[in-house]
């Protein structure tokens, strides 16, 4: 069978983990068999395994797959991800990869006319000397491989057991307190804390971890020194088979909880009640500046940012006049992006010959606060999609007081705002505070920070996006002074200031995102009412009383008829089908399937967005996945008129249908007449759905077989 590139494009992770070795298997057979693989082969024999790496890190830590790769996804991938994840002993282990990637994405280019194939090759060729010194820089990887690499760079053996610990003495002689004669680690490298404490009771992983590897982990309230039980750790992984201990980092990497006892880990409800009852004082110990920062505060439309005056200049465009979207990404048009913008407290400066609302990144960060609070909505009309003011959750918006205004904003922004929301595609797991708090330290280390030119700025443009250093601006974390473009590029900003507003409320959400491990309640469940960050701000600002209600979607009753077409036929093919409203995805499947006579042997997922613009996937039952299409009833589905979901059925195969909501009509009327008496009789099985009309003749399910 012909290599499928797109096979994973429209599978979640649990459906690409068996599919994605032999998926590198045979992208790397049709390179090496195509004229760019054959010419790339003769230089250089032996290799394939760094186009493995990335396609695999990529797909793991970003959702990326090949199609849909940005320049942006590659520039994560070589500049964060493979730095973080992937530790190298040996700086030869680097030489050729950039070749390597050079030659598939040109390969990708010249076979498979993949969009951004060009300009990846070429951002590729543009880090051949960087990539190497990125790999084994400290700064860019997690506390385990910063002590690999420091002890690499020291000149010691860290493939040893002997090694590890005769680079951990001369560690631990560096550490604060030791003798005065003993010179000082290089300040540019980060250390592990030097003073013991008491043991406390060990996630599960870890424990799990240690006993795979022999070791005893101290007892809960014994003293600890941390560098002897991350070099226990280290030494251990040493000795273990490489593909083992990859898979045991990886564990504990990834937080991954399936094996957990389902009993034992808290709903999202429950976490709340707990952070509720958590005394925030303690857990984080802010430091007294920092405390006075925040105390001496007050909330009003321009302090200590303009994000509520910058947002209400959108809202009241909103009010005069529905906003016309684009199709794909549904995003405002330029002509209206850019009024927006030169209306705004702080206008972008641009000198782009075609710009986008992408263009403007305060118009951005203002389009992802209106999607993802609810006070925006988009409107469908036929194949027209339109920006509204949602009256309902405006109302509610205009209750609030200015403090409850700002807070609300802040906790949309940090725990329920996604780069997907803005069209973003395969953008990650992280929600966007957790992206603003790992780029925070960029932003810091330095009084100010200062940008020569337009390369300086990449830095900020893929993984964090501009958007955001806008809405830092407007919340009042940072004072951006702007530069003036340059013909044909966009905004440019030559220094970046953090104020102390920033430092001590950054300083607060970084140390409560510690304790919670990221896992707050609405990141959990997206269906809990805001209210996550007021136990721990509400101590500060008494006036924040109620949040903002984000909007709900209630249950739609009636017929629900959909119009749905196959995708990768041989030719149009298309069915409509109707659907009751206490129906569900299951019931919709097995009416797709019997349309175009398909049998039921494989898995299916049914793919769509929530009215903020967030994906949900619903599997088969028999899927390992959270929500089974057997929960998710029609009536609930959160579809306009003339919107459309996925349906994919059969993960090997991909055959991908789009369902689109036609109408929802009023259900049948019950029947009356007068009851009479009559022989009891065996009900059929409830239809739940019906087909309407067939159009074309479905294609074979299964055309290479023989039987």
């Amino acid at each position: 069978m012909a290599f499928n590139l797109r096979q994973l494009d429209n599978l979640d992770y649990d459906d690409v983990e068996p599919l994605i070795e032999d998926y590198i298997h045979a992208a790397l057979a049709d390179f090496a068999n195509s004229k760019v693989g054959q010419a790339h082969i003769q230089h250089h024999p032996e290799g394939g395994n760094w186009i493995g790496t990335f396609i695999e890190f990529a797909y793991l830590y970003g959702g990326y797959t090949l199609p849909k790769m940005t320049k942006a996804n590659v520039q994560e991938v070589m500049e964060y991800t493979l730095p973080r994840k992937l530790t190298l002993l040996d700086p030869s282990n680097t030489d050729g990869a950039i070749d390597e990637l050079v030659a598939f994405w040109t390969f990708l280019d010249q076979e498979h006319r993949l969009r951004s194939a060009k300009a990846i090759a070429k951002y590729l060729r543009s880090i051949e000397t960087k990539f190497p010194q990125w790999m084994f820089d400290p700064n860019r990887g997690g506390i385990a491989k910063s002590f690999i690499t420091q002890g690499m760079a020291a000149g010691f053996d860290m493939t040893t057991q002997a090694g590890i610990d005769a680079f951990r003495e001369e560690y631990n002689r560096n550490l604060p307190g030791t003798a005065a004669e003993v010179p000082p680690q290089p300040p540019s490298v980060p250390m592990l804390p030097g003073e013991a404490f008491e043991m406390t009771t060990a996630p599960p992983d870890m424990q799990r971890a240690f006993e795979q590897m022999g070791i005893e982990l101290p007892q809960p309230g014994e003293m600890v020194n941390p560098m002897q039980l991350v070099t226990q750790f280290l030494g251990g992984l040493v000795q273990m088979d490489p593909d083992a201990a990859e898979a045991l980092v990886e564990s504990l990497d990834d937080g991954n909880l399936e094996d957990e006892d389902p009993e034992a880990v808290a709903s999202a409800a429950e976490l709340r009640e707990e952070l509720q009852r958590l005394d925030w004082d303690e857990a984080i110990a802010l430091a007294p500046a920092d405390q006075a920062t925040l105390n001496d505060q007050t909330i009003t439309a321009t302090a200590p940012g303009t994000i509520l005056l910058d947002l209400q200049i959108a809202l009241d465009m909103l009010a005069a006049k529905a906003v016309p979207l684009s199709g794909k990404l549904q995003h405002m048009p330029a002509k209206v992006a850019a009024e927006i913008n030169q209306r705004l407290s702080h206008p972008v400066a641009i000198a782009l010959a075609r710009p986008v609302q992408k263009s403007y990144p305060n118009v951005h960060g203002l389009y992802l606060l209106l999607r993802a609070t609810g006070l925006a909505q988009v409107v469908t009309q036929g194949k027209t999609a339109k920006l509204t003011l949602n009256q309902e959750i405006y109302q509610a918006w205009q209750q609030l007081n200015p403090t409850e205004q700002y807070l609300s904003l802040l906790e949309v922004w940090f725990l329920r705002s996604h780069p997907e929301m803005l069209g973003e595609e395969r953008s990650g797991h992280m929600m966007v505070g957790e992206r603003c708090l790992q780029a925070w330290p960029w932003l810091t280390e330095k009084a100010s920070v200062t940008f020569s030119d337009y390369n300086a700025q990449d830095r900020y443009s893929y993984f964090l996006g501009f958007y955001n250093l806008a809405l830092m601006e407007m919340f009042g974390f940072i004072a951006i002074t702007p530069g003036q473009p340059t013909p044909k590029k966009g905004w440019w900003f030559k220094k970046i200031t953090a104020t102390a507003w920033g430092r001590a409320l950054m300083t607060a959400l970084g140390d409560a995102s510690d304790v919670v491990a990221y896992q707050w309640p609405g990141i959990l469940d997206p269906a809990l009412p805001l209210g996550d960050l007021q136990p721990l701000l509400a101590p500060y600002f008494p006036q924040w009383q109620r949040c903002l209600a984000l909007p709900t979607v209630e249950f739609r009753p009636g017929r629900h008829v959909f119009k749905v077409t196959l995708l990768n036929g041989p030719e149009t093919v298309w069915r409509r089908i109707a659907m009751d409203a206490e129906a569900t995805l299951f019931h919709l499947s097995d009416l797709i399937r019997e349309s175009v006579d398909f049998d039921d042997d494989h898995l299916d997922v049914f793919t769509y967005k929530t009215p903020t613009g967030i994906t949900v996937k619903a599997y088969h039952p028999f899927s390992s996945r959270e929500l089974h299409t057997t929960e998710v009833n029609i009536g609930d589905l959160p579809l306009p008129i003339g919107g459309a979901m996925e349906y994919l059925y059969d993960f090997g195969d991909c055959w991908q249908f789009e369902v689109a909501l036609e109408a929802v009509e009023p259900a049948p009327a019950a029947r009356g007449g007068q009851k009479t008496k009559q022989k009891a009789k065996r009900k059929p099985p409830k239809r739940w759905g019906e087909i309407l009309e067939s159009h074309g003749e479905a294609p074979d399910q299964y055309p290479d077989d023989d039987w």
